[in-house]
């Protein structure tokens, strides 16, 4: 397989792409921004003019799309990939969406012949240029062997979730984790910094016991409590993400006090301009009501 399809050149789905360009392989590319394309037109993709053209004559689409509105049009609009792949294909969403839509594009796709895999991803945009990302694949246990070689260019950890839609299931409940420890960490570091205590008193004792959760030891010490706001995981998605992952909960009847009040958090993270920061730049929002500013030493505290 050598002639792969990418559509969608966002913060994670461009170095996807990069890293599959540089793999050798023959790659066709598509965004409704065509500047996205730029970079890679330069080094050797070619350019389709739809999601239909970029599928023609493509062994293996990818598609990595902001919601699941736009992954639906992309695959099943009329200018869609299914108006241009052919049967025996295989389609790879890595869009981070609700699993019915999932499912729903793929019983389209397999009308069709085309053999699709939900394959979200984890970890950030440094992750996503180093191949070291987190994998979560459903589908059929036949396609994703056949897709391997590739995914194992993109990542270095490989979870095979179930059926078709289980890899997006298991994105929305582990975004809605990381949301939640991502807000309650932001609160936290603002309350300790308050009482007197520095942003390394409080990595180290979260560190050593149950506090420990990766958006506190992990995000907020390369980006908020440095001072960065450059997004490795913009707040708006995650916002987003959130949205599906209660949307998903209610369809079964599941209660989500908790994941509601991380969603209302993020809504004001987002109506305050930190929309298409980092998500741990909840940190600031939370600053400028306090009336304090947490920093690791090491940046200006």
């Amino acid at each position: 397989m050598k002639s792969i399809a990418f559509i969608g050149l966002g913060a994670m789905g461009k170095p996807i792409a990069e890293r599959l360009l540089h793999g050798g392989y023959d790659l066709t590319v598509f965004d409704v921004h065509r500047d996205a394309m730029a970079s890679l037109l330069a080094a050797g993709a070619r350019e389709a003019t739809s999601p239909k053209n970029a599928a023609v004559h493509a062994q293996a689409v990818f598609t990595m799309v902001p919601d699941a509105p736009d992954a639906e049009e992309v695959a099943l609009g009329p200018d869609g990939v299914l108006h241009g792949i052919r049967a025996g294909t295989y389609y790879v969403d890595m869009s981070t969406i609700d699993p019915i839509t999932t499912r729903r594009i793929g019983a389209r796709l397999a009308a069709a012949g085309v053999k699709m895999i939900d394959c979200p991803v984890g970890r950030t945009t440094r992750h996503a240029r180093e191949g070291k990302l987190v994998l979560m694949m459903g589908g059929e246990s036949a396609d994703i062997d056949a897709m391997m070689p590739i995914f194992g260019l993109l990542g270095d950890t490989f979870i095979r979730c179930g059926p078709l839609g289980n890899g997006t299931a298991a994105k929305c409940v582990n975004n809605y984790v990381a949301m939640a420890c991502n807000a309650i960490s932001a609160e936290a570091f603002v309350i300790g910094t308050k009482a007197g205590l520095t942003p390394e008193h409080m990595l180290d004792v979260f560190g050593s016991t149950m506090a420990s959760n990766a958006q506190a030891l992990q995000v907020y010490p390369q980006f908020a409590l440095s001072g960065n706001t450059e997004p490795g995981f913009m707040m708006a998605l995650g916002h987003k993400d959130l949205r599906l992952a209660i949307g998903l909960a209610r369809s079964y009847d599941c209660a989500v006090p908790v994941g509601q009040a991380t969603l209302e958090v993020m809504a004001q993270g987002v109506e305050a301009g930190l929309g298409r920061k980092d998500c741990s730049s909840l940190l600031l929002m939370h600053e400028r009501a306090a009336g304090t500013t947490v920093r690791l030493k090491a940046t200006g505290s």
